[in-house]
């Protein structure tokens, strides 16, 4: 096989919060706005941001050209018109960093390291504020405002760029939580202010951000969607979605037995598992590693998880991490789960 793409994480033992919360498949979390922006420089053009967790966030500019921008796991990609295309942080840190009502309602989860931090410069004025590291690169500032859990804005900050400072205003209900339904963004050549038309933070299913950015040309993101929709369908307890996700017959290297399992055998298994174990949330511990044979029909992927639930007829939690290379098949256009081999960690 030809290895096309390989992304690593130092193995670690101690993994933040902020991380396994953003890698959770299972997280319901859901803000989608929509925004009619006007520009310093005379020009305009309409926005919907999608958020989801750090992992999950998109962006698209609807103007003369239908353009979005997305950060999904350890890649960033961009669809203009039609085309999709592979691209690098700049895409991740773009995505994410126009999710702003994220970052006003959940900052400490979509940074790491939050910290205290004082003098920090906000539109003139020191201010005290709650400083993170960036997912990307470089650091964000909470900058607190008047009012209690209304934030007067954030400050990122870049290497080799200058400071971007977005203030808020315009605070109103949104569903239970009360949002910003006007930004302000001074990127230090241009001001952006965004006019809010559309926040919806409500939970949705835990497959709400794939289903709502259709899926993109590239094999690599369909592979990482095919693991993450596995990972959900658990939460969901779903099986005949993990047959739909799985070939015909599937190649089962465990528990000291090389099998082929047929795929109503694959359903009849985790409706099993489902009805004795509630699964709350299904974590990627590490990036999974994703590699494709030079003639894009097969593929794998090795991955360390961790997964949360309890029992159901006893009710009682359980914690398990677990490490399986999965083997992915093409078949009609479509990327299938095709066979597995698997541990968990004693």
């Amino acid at each position: 096989m030809k290895t096309v793409l390989r992304i690593t994480m130092g193995a670690c033992l101690l993994i933040l919060a902020q991380a396994l919360s953003a890698s959770d498949a299972c997280t319901t979390r859901s803000i989608v706005t929509s925004a009619d922006v006007t520009v310093s420089d005379g020009s305009s053009f309409l926005t919907e941001s999608y958020f989801q967790s750090g992992t999950s966030a998109a962006i698209r500019h609807i103007g003369e050209k239908d353009q979005i921008v997305v950060v999904e796991g350890p890649f960033g990609w961009t669809r203009v018109g039609e085309a999709d295309k592979m691209g690098s942080d700049f895409e991740k840190i773009f995505a994410l960093g126009h999710q702003f009502h994220a970052f006003a309602l959940y900052f400490d989860e979509v940074v790491s390291n939050p910290r205290d931090s004082e003098q920090i410069l906000f539109r003139g004025d020191k201010h005290r504020a709650l400083t993170g590291d960036y997912p990307h690169g470089g650091v964000v500032h909470l900058i607190p405002g008047e009012a209690e859990n209304q934030a007067a804005g954030l400050v990122f900050e870049f290497a080799e760029s200058k400071p971007i400072v977005v203030a808020f205003s315009d605070w109103r209900n949104a569903g239970q939580l009360k949002v910003p339904f006007q930004a302000t963004i001074d990127d230090g050549d241009r001001v952006f202010i965004y006019r809010y038309t559309k926040i919806d933070p409500t939970s949705k299913s835990p497959l709400w951000f794939t289903e709502a950015i259709s899926d993109p040309s590239l094999d690599e993101i369909q592979i990482y969607r095919l693991h993450r929709q596995l990972l959900a369908a658990h939460c969901l307890g779903d099986a005949d979605m993990i047959a739909r996700l799985s070939a015909a017959q599937v190649l089962s290297v465990n528990n000291g037995a090389l099998q082929q399992v047929t795929n109503a055998s694959v359903r009849e298994r985790f409706s099993g598992l489902f009805g004795q174990l509630d699964y709350t949330a299904y974590y990627d511990i590490v990036t999974p590693i994703i590699e494709i044979a030079e003639a894009k029909d097969l593929g794998w992927v090795a991955v360390n998880v961790r997964a949360e639930g309890r029992s159901i007829e006893q009710g009682a939690p359980f914690e398990n991490q677990w490490a399986w290379l999965m083997i992915v098949r093409k078949e009609d256009g479509k990327w299938l789960h095709a066979g597995n081999a698997s541990n968990l960690a004693q």
